[in-house]
This record gives C-alpha cells, sequence and structure tokens, in this order.
C-alpha cells in the first residue's frame, strides 16, 4: 500500500512539473491571449471623490476635461482584464495641433507620455467631428479599447487593437485600425501646414515616441478614445462587452 501511494504521489509531481515547465516554454504568445472568464465587472472600486482627487493629483486638469478622465477610470473599472495600473486617454475634442495622447500610471499618479495623435481623414480636419467604424471610411472611432501585440507591419513597429464596445468600435481589428508611428505626427508638420496629417483610421503617434508608449502599453492596456459626443452626455456604457474579442 505504502508503495501505491508513493508511485502515486510521484505521478502527480511529475504531472505538476510537467505543466509548469509547458506553461514557461508556450508563455511568448505572439498575440494576446483573454482568459475564458475575462468579463465586465460591475463593481465600483473608486468613489466619485477619489476620482477627482486622481485627475487633480495627475495634473490632469490642464490637458484632458474631468469627464473624459471620469469616463475612462469608470470604464476601467468594468474591464476585468486589464493593466489597472496604466491608462490611456486620447481627447479628441481637442484639435490636432495639441497633445491629445496621455499614458498614466495611476499607482504612481504621474503622467508618463503626453503625444500628439492623429485622427482619421474620414473624422474632420484639424478637429475630428465624425466617427464610425465602417469598413473604407478612413475613420478612428472613440469608446473603449484594449492593447494587444506588437508586430512589424508597413509602418515599422505597430499595436493592435481591440474595440471593446459593440458597434462602436469592435471592428477595429478587422479595419486593421492599430497604433503605429507616421512622418505626419509632428510639430514640424503642424508648422508647415497648420495641422497634423491624418490617418486612416489609426492612432498614428510621432517617430519619436511610436516605440517608446507601444512599449509600455501592449497587451492587456485600457485605451479610452474621447470625443465632443461624450463631453455632454453621461457615458453609455451597455455596450462596453467582452464578447467582441
Amino acid at each position: 500500500d505504502n508503495m501505491a501511494v508513493e508511485t502515486n504521489s510521484k505521478k502527480i509531481f511529475l504531472l505538476l512539473f510537467y505543466f509548469l515547465l509547458s506553461s514557461i516554454v508556450f508563455a511568448d504568445f505572439t498575440t494576446i491571449e483573454l482568459p475564458s472568464d475575462f468579463s465586465i465587472s460591475l463593481k465600483k472600486d473608486f468613489s466619485d471623490k477619489e476620482i477627482r482627487t486622481m485627475y487633480y493629483d495627475l495634473k490632469l486638469n490642464t490637458k484632458v476635461s474631468f469627464t473624459c478622465f471620469n469616463n475612462a477610470v469608470s470604464g476601467l473599472e468594468k474591464i476585468s482584464y486589464a493593466t489597472n495600473e496604466l491608462l490611456v486617454l486620447v481627447d479628441y475634442t481637442k484639435p490636432s495641433t495639441e497633445e491629445r495622447l496621455f499614458v498614466v500610471d495611476l499607482s504612481k499618479k504621474k503622467i508618463m507620455f503626453s503625444s500628439l495623435v492623429s485622427h482619421g481623414k474620414g473624422n474632420g480636419g484639424v478637429y475630428a467631428t465624425k466617427f464610425t467604424d465602417r469598413n473604407n471610411s478612413y475613420a478612428s472611432s472613440s469608446g473603449f479599447y484594449l492593447t494587444g501585440n506588437i508586430y512589424n507591419g508597413k509602418h515599422g513597429r505597430s499595436l493592435v487593437l481591440y474595440g471593446l464596445e459593440a458597434g462602436k468600435n469592435d471592428n477595429a481589428e478587422r479595419r486593421t485600425i492599430v497604433m503605429h508611428s507616421a512622418d505626419y505626427v509632428s510639430e514640424e508638420f503642424i508648422q508647415k501646414n497648420g495641422s497634423l496629417g491624418r490617418s486612416k483610421g489609426c492612432l498614428a503617434l510621432p517617430v519619436e515616441l511610436n516605440t517608446k508608449i507601444i512599449d509600455l502599453i501592449h497587451d492587456g492596456v485600457v485605451i479610452y478614445v474621447h470625443t465632443d459626443f461624450d463631453e455632454n452626455k453621461e457615458y453609455d456604457f451597455s455596450k462596453l462587452s467582452s464578447n467582441r474579442i
């Protein structure tokens, strides 16, 4: 009997060892792997007062509206599979001549990056005024995204984006709406042309910041794209879903 128990114990140990070894070997995913229990949680962790305190501690009051930040944090809390320390804000209420992408670390209460960012040709001119998720629209879509894997595409180092809102931006991956660098996103381009160039819907960044930002926010960071339509009314989180990834 003792020999049988010892044999079974060895089998269990070997199985556990094999499982752990397999986990290590196959840990380098080429695409983001979402767990089967990826879901929306309705629990709100921060009080309104805490969100407002974070907003001022981060000194975002001179960069984005409180509505933008409040929407972003409220949405982040509803997305269970996310790197909660980091949050990316894209404020399309601002003109393309101003910095309107901000990577914030909520735990450190620090703005990690402030950057110019393009919008699509189908969104408008200096300001992005129209938003759609239609194919061939050349427009950026608003709402919540989750970052995916880094890859090298026709624009160089690029970042996959997953739209999290049904009918609003969940066509992003099929449209190849990603984050990448572009020569037309620079202060020099603004000086010569009066505004940034426009993408085909992608979030294009300055060449000198693209790799630094992408390397920080890949695989599981929430991006919130804010618009004038979101500024003046309560945000509708009903379309925020995990089933579109």
